[in-house]
């Protein structure tokens, strides 16, 4: 830890020392349920919780060493603990950024970084990112909304928030992923993370540009501030690539970035583009431009919204210095993430899809997309967020109706709601109650009812934040899997069948 304390990231963040001269730390965290003897505990304040009453659990777990910023409690700890070494620091959130990334000797310097941020296809821009890069020979890892994947597949970690993970953890990854020899990370950069100053600290070769949308202003309260925090991200990068077609942030990214900058689009003139855009039942092709060369493609993807996503990560690479002839070679290895629009076979005689759509604007993408499939009826679920704005669901309704031949209304994540609650608020947004509704409140139990309701040649549509592997209850992580229910119904009814 002495040598911690000589590195200029850190001293730039510490006012002043106490106590004795530290011993060596076995681990840095913000949490005081994980610090293990030897430790050294930063006290973080949060939207709810402030680290700071929690310095004598800390302590009784072994914490060597206190970090804080709140000067006069830092000192009365110090007075009845004068065995450890307290640390008063100007900003907590950038010690701990700081701390960590001289913890683990600045491994992230390591790894080429590209963050990807916007509103809207981060998830699937950065899982797109992740198989090319990997099919192009560059061991390649991802974080974000889908988890922590690597060159083999998803890593079993413990995950602290939705997307983007708090400093000290992105550090503890890094080193992780470093181990495995990953060379290049490809992660999701949230507004909030960027506000909460999450990836202080980290300097990415690329920053990726999707969209800008209304969300998440519960936090931000004006699209002008949740504008503003993905900005930041463009402030810690060499290079930016920019979806000309979003007319929310492209501009305000181009008048203000100082670097290499590249473009995609499909509706204009951009540095890669997409033309002639086709459906069929294996993905879609149609004509990529790049400098104005054209070449016809198909990838098995589905929707516009997601040809832009695939431009995204074909820029990227092209800026990562590869021949778009190599990258195009890579097209039928292309991956997007769990529940993006995804395809499953598991219900013969069926169509079943699941995708991650919650909002109106996610909605009418998924309406789109589903445009040249053939089906007889569409059975679609919808799920309210119990641990989001209520203001929120009556939306989801009104971006469905008369959408669908039978809907399912169940909860996502209740949190301290009642599904009863949540669901009523989403039939709130109806304008008439479609005659086929059925509401179920536990998420597995709507899901083998919209199974129940289809018929051969049926398309089963599974929305809402449906690749996660828990649901929020009562301020706990309770273990879920929505393939665990269908294969569950499947097994039922194959053996009612057979009977």
């Amino acid at each position: 830890m002495e040598n911690l304390f000589k590195q200029s990231n850190v001293l730039e963040t510490i006012s002043f020392v106490v106590g004795p001269s530290p011993a060596t730390v076995h681990s840095i965290t913000y949490d005081s349920r994980k610090v293990t003897t030897n430790g050294c505990f930063i006290c973080i304040k949060g939207q709810h919780v402030d680290g700071h009453q929690y310095i004598d659990s800390a302590i009784k777990n072994g914490a060597q060493v206190i970090v804080g910023s709140e000067k006069e409690l830092i000192m009365d700890w110090y007075y009845k603990r004068p065995d450890r070494t307290f640390v008063v620091v100007h900003d907590s959130k950038k010690a701990l950024a700081n701390f960590a990334s001289a913890f683990y000797q600045n491994k992230h310097k390591e790894l080429a970084l590209t963050g990807i941020t916007g509103t809207n296809g981060k998830t699937t821009i950065t899982a797109y990112i992740r198989s090319l890069v990997n099919a192009l020979g560059e061991p390649t890892a991802s974080i974000g909304t889908a988890g922590v994947w690597d060159q083999n597949g998803k890593i079993n970690v413990e995950t602290t928030t939705p997307t983007t993970p708090e400093s000290s953890d992105l550090y503890t990854l890094f080193n992780q992923l470093r181990e495995t020899n990953t060379t290049h990370v490809a992660m999701e950069a949230t507004s909030i993370a960027l506000e909460q100053g999450r990836l202080h600290g980290l300097r990415f070769d690329i920053a990726v540009h999707s969209n800008l949308r209304p969300e998440h202003l519960d936090f931000h309260n004006t699209m002008e501030h949740y504008r503003n925090a993905k900005l930041k991200l463009f402030q810690q990068a060499n290079k930016a690539v920019v979806n000309l077609d979003d007319a929310g942030m492209s501009a305000a990214i181009i008048n203000s970035f100082q670097g290499e900058l590249w473009t995609y689009s499909i509706e204009q003139e951009a540095t890669v583009m997409a033309q002639k855009l086709q459906t069929q039942q294996s993905g879609t092709s149609f004509d990529l431009i790049v400098h104005g060369k054209r070449y016809s493609v198909m990838a098995p993807i589905f929707g516009e919204h997601n040809v832009a996503n695939l431009l995204a990560a074909v820029t990227t690479c092209m800026v990562k210095g590869y021949a778009i002839e190599e990258i195009i070679r890579c097209f039928p290895l292309v991956k997007g993430a769990p529940g993006r629009f995804q395809l499953l076979t598991d219900y013969p005689g069926r169509q079943l899809i699941f995708d991650f759509a919650h909002s109106p604007f996610a909605f009418e993408k998924l309406f789109h997309t589903i445009k040249p499939f053939s089906y007889k009826r569409l059975i679609l679920l919808i799920a309210g967020i119990g641990v989001r704005p209520s203001y929120l669901r009556p939306e989801i309704a009104k971006a469905v109706e008369g959408k669908a031949d039978e809907i399912v209304v169940t909860v996502d994540h209740p949190g301290d709601e009642d599904p009863e609650t949540v669901m009523a608020d989403v039939i709130s947004g109806f304008i008439n109650k479609p005659e086929h509704l059925h509401l179920v409140g536990e998420r597995g139990e709507a899901i083998q009812k919209a199974l129940s309701l289809a018929d051969e040649g049926d398309l089963i549509l599974i929305t809402g934040i449906c690749m996660e592997n828990y649901q929020i209850v009562k301020g706990k992580r309770l273990p879920y899997d929505d393939l665990k229910h269908i294969h569950l119904f499947l097994e039922q009814d194959t053996k009612t069948t057979s009977a």
